[in-house]
């Protein structure tokens, strides 16, 4: 939308500068662009009432102006689409009397505005101007990029194909009026001037007075002047032997020229231009010819001369510049309408719609469009063709279907075929399917596509693909065979019998068939076994034929020091009986399991489980963490099941005087528990008590030191610490805190004591004891959406709607 209105802006800029008619500069309209960019969208609104114009009258308003709207609006940042939606106000538009019409997709007219938008979208993205040639661009045969060769050349900027003037003076450069003449003389006499060729075409030069340029190339006038000016320095002498003194002729600042470019082109005018220039360097700077103007006959009109025509093509194709003739004075470019068109595309080097001179042919036009591709079938070649108009009545048709056949590529390109104005010549493409392959695939050393050869078959395939893997299925191989409707059919054979040259399985191959040969896997998948318990590496092992249960101990990496020989478990599948999963085997193994002796020796079935079994008298150690204020800090093992907190503590040389036990903590890692609130001192004087807990591996006990501190957090004024004061109240410590906050929840104060226990007031603002260390927190309160309006709304609409109905089919039943 953005590009859009700007776009929008850069019309209304531009219809501004209609009065400026078709000479105003580049400058000029990017000085106008510039100015749009700066536009609102109120103001382009605003912009269009005030000059009585609609979009599409804007758009129209500057193609007459002769501006190339894709040129200055910045299509290299948009998507195809984009520009395309961008750009479609302003293009012209297909239907009856200039307007969009809306129609169906099922409408002929609708796929031709579809069709027109997908051209304006690929030229769009190649950044290109879309070039409409009557007679092609709606026609369903031409393809939607194909565009009139060579008119793309003069859509870059003007200031690429400008004159070069800092070259030599070409010695064919006539002097006029205007042309600065630079004359040196050294030797010895030293003059240096510089001067300019004056209207009478004479040059002044002092003490010699007037010699006259006009119609002489650089060489001429030099030898005119040493004749002159030897009469004056006798030193120059004619240029001859003995001469003392020598004189040089240059070429300065060139004249301007005015030339006139007429006829279909983009912008015809007068145009001031270097006395360099050439009949190129104008149609430059004329935009170039019309879609609708010649490439083929451009023609320099010359009072008193008949030049030749200058054919653009030589030198697009080329690159010959022998008929560019170079402009003088009052030239005019005459560009007249194209003349014979025909459209080549598909497999040719550069497809496109070109421009035919009398009697070129098919060959001609295969010619212009580069040859044909690598690719393109040169058997039979399509011709469309919009019948003459003076064989319509006899043919009865408008449109004819011409296939042109040929035998070999030498007879398509010295083709005689002659075209006519609006054929469309289609090159079609060879077929991808090849006519002498075969493809192996699978379980071969070497697969992939081979050559195929008279009499190959299937031993033969196999053996070029350097023979079977070792863990090939010989029993079974598929080829697909590829029928005359493209699909498969599915032959089988056994590759062993194929390669013993058994006929039957030896099969013979036909072009584009497809071999696969398997592996043994596909029809024998490998199965598992695992094993748990006490072995070092528990897991799911392959398989392999004859294993026991100690080959399968010796790849689990063998038994931990905690593993029995006796009572071995193996669980394997039951298919027996319905409803009964397993069958166990019990069995015992040697201390040497490695041997296989005894139940090692067990042989193993798909899918078999083997338990280890743990000796219950081998537990590895259970550690506990003591910390903090005891007198012998560090980790302590269990002793036996069921040990308690209060042994360990003990074993730990108890606490250490200033310990704070009501502060302690015991966080426990197994399942995750973390904090475990308990009373340290009642678990020490009471051994027989709740808090005397059970301790457990990973247990980590911090007994901590004294403090004097009650952190008071959430919603009060201040969140901080508080010193502890025996006997305080909870509302003591909100208040040294700030007291509440007005979104505090007062109803909901929790304290947690030091030991993670919850604190159990007689009231909110009660005199429990609250520890030291302990924590209090004020939470937010917690604001429901009340949803009584919004649902009274929603009935009464409900109701609303029901009474409507009601009323509805009261009307209808009367």
């Amino acid at each position: 939308m953005l590009k859009l209105k700007f776009s929008i802006s850069i019309l209304l800029l531009l219809s501004g500068l209609s009065s400026l008619g078709v000479s105003q500069t580049r400058e000029q309209i990017q000085s106008a662009v510039e100015s749009g960019r700066r536009m609102s969208p109120e103001e382009i609104t605003q912009k269009l009432r005030e000059m009585g114009l609609t979009l599409e009258e804007a758009g129209r308003r500057a193609r007459d102006l002769n501006v190339n709207l894709e040129e200055y609006i910045n299509l290299t940042t948009l998507s195809a689409t984009q520009a395309n939606e961008a750009l479609a106000p302003f293009l012209p538009q297909r239907g009856m009397g200039g307007d969009t019409l809306a129609l169906t997709q099922r409408d002929p007219l609708q796929q031709i505005l579809q069709r027109d938008s997908l051209r304006k979208a690929i030229a769009a993205q190649k950044r290109l101007r879309v070039l409409e040639v009557p007679g092609f661009s709606q026609r369903e045969s031409v393809e939607l990029h194909l565009q009139p060769y060579g008119y793309e050349a003069f859509q870059y900027p003007v200031s690429l194909f400008e004159p070069v003037l800092n070259v030599a003076t070409p010695p064919s450069y006539l002097l006029g009026p205007g042309d600065e003449i630079v004359i040196s003389v050294w030797g010895e006499t030293k003059l240096y001037y510089q001067l300019v060729v004056n209207r009478e075409g004479n040059i002044l030069i002092p003490d010699v007075g007037p010699v006259n340029a006009m119609g002489s190339t650089i060489q001429q006038f030099r030898d005119k002047l040493v004749r002159r000016m030897t009469a004056v320095y006798s030193g120059l002498r004619n240029g001859g032997p003995g001469a003392n003194t020598f004189l040089d002729v240059s070429l300065g600042r060139l004249r301007t020229i005015q030339i006139f470019v007429l006829g279909d082109v983009e912008r015809p005018g007068g145009y001031q231009v270097s006395s360099m220039s050439t009949a190129f360097h104008a149609l430059y700077l004329a935009g170039g010819p019309a879609v609708t103007g010649t490439l083929r006959e451009i023609r320099i009109v010359r009072p008193g001369f008949n030049l030749p025509p200058t054919d653009l093509y030589d030198y697009l194709l080329r690159g010959n510049r022998t008929n560019d003739i170079r402009l003088q004075d009052g030239d005019v470019v005459f560009v007249k309408p194209a003349g014979k068109r025909a459209a080549i595309q598909g497999r040719v080097v550069r497809p496109a719609i070109y421009e035919l001179k009398e009697n070129e042919t098919l060959a001609d036009l295969l010619a212009l469009a580069g040859g044909l591709r690598f690719d393109a079938y040169v058997n039979r070649v399509h011709v469309e063709r919009i019948v003459p108009f003076d064989q319509r009545s006899l043919i009865g048709k408008t449109i004819q279907d011409i296939d042109l056949r040929f035998e070999k590529l030498r007879d398509l390109l010295s083709s005689k075929f002659a075209l006519e104005d609006g054929d469309v010549i289609t090159v079609r493409e060879i077929t991808e399917l090849p006519e002498n392959r075969v493809v192996i695939t699978g379980n071969v050393k070497k697969p992939g596509p081979y050559q195929l050869k008279p009499g190959m078959r299937v031993k033969d395939l196999i053996m070029a693909a350097d023979s079977l893997e070792r863990n090939t299925f010989s029993e079974r191989g598929t080829l697909f065979r590829l029928l005359p409707n493209l699909r498969r059919e599915i032959l089988a054979f056994n590759p062993r019998l194929a390669l013993e040259g058994d006929e039957a399985h030896d099969l013979q191959l036909a072009n584009e068939d497809s071999l696969v040969i398997y592996k043994e896997s596909q029809f024998f998948p490998q199965r598992v076994v695992s094993i748990a318990g006490a072995v070092r590496k528990p897991g799911i092992f392959p398989r392999h034929e004859k294993m026991n249960v100690a080959d399968l101990v010796v790849l689990a990496g063998g038994l931990k020091e905690e593993a029995i020989t006796k009572g071995w478990e193996i669980s394997r599948i039951e298919t027996t009986s319905v409803g009964v999963f397993t069958r166990v085997f019990k069995v015992d193994v040697d201390h040497e399991y490695w041997t296989g002796k005894g139940g090692g020796g067990f042989l193993l079935h798909d899918l078999d489980h083997v338990l280890v079994p743990t000796d219950p008298r081998i537990t590895p150690p259970q550690i506990v963490d003591v910390s903090g204020y005891v007198m012998f800090p560090g980790k302590y093992t269990i002793r036996y099941e069921g040990e308690k907190l209060s042994e360990l503590l003990k074993r730990a040389g108890g606490p250490r005087e200033g310990a704070y036990l009501a502060g302690s903590r015991l966080f426990r890692k197994a399942n995750n528990a973390g904090l475990v609130p308990i009373d340290f001192e009642e678990a020490l004087d009471d051994t027989t008590s709740l808090d005397n807990i059970e301790l457990l591996d990973g247990d980590s006990i911090s007994i901590a030191k004294h403090e004097d501190l009650v952190y008071v957090r959430g919603e009060v004024f201040v969140p901080s610490p508080v010193l502890y004061k025996k006997g305080a109240s909870l509302k003591y410590y909100i208040l040294q805190a700030g007291d509440f906050k007005e979104e505090a929840d007062i109803d909901r104060v929790v304290v947690f004591l030091p030991s993670g226990k919850k604190w159990e007031p007689g009231g909110l603002f009660g005199d429990p004891e609250i520890l030291p260390g302990s924590a209090i927190y004020v939470p937010r309160k917690i604001e429901k959406e009340d949803k009584t309006l919004p649902i009274l709304r929603d009935l009464a609409t409900i109701l609303a709607s029901l009474a409507a109905i009601t009323i509805g089919i009261i009307q209808v039943t009367k």
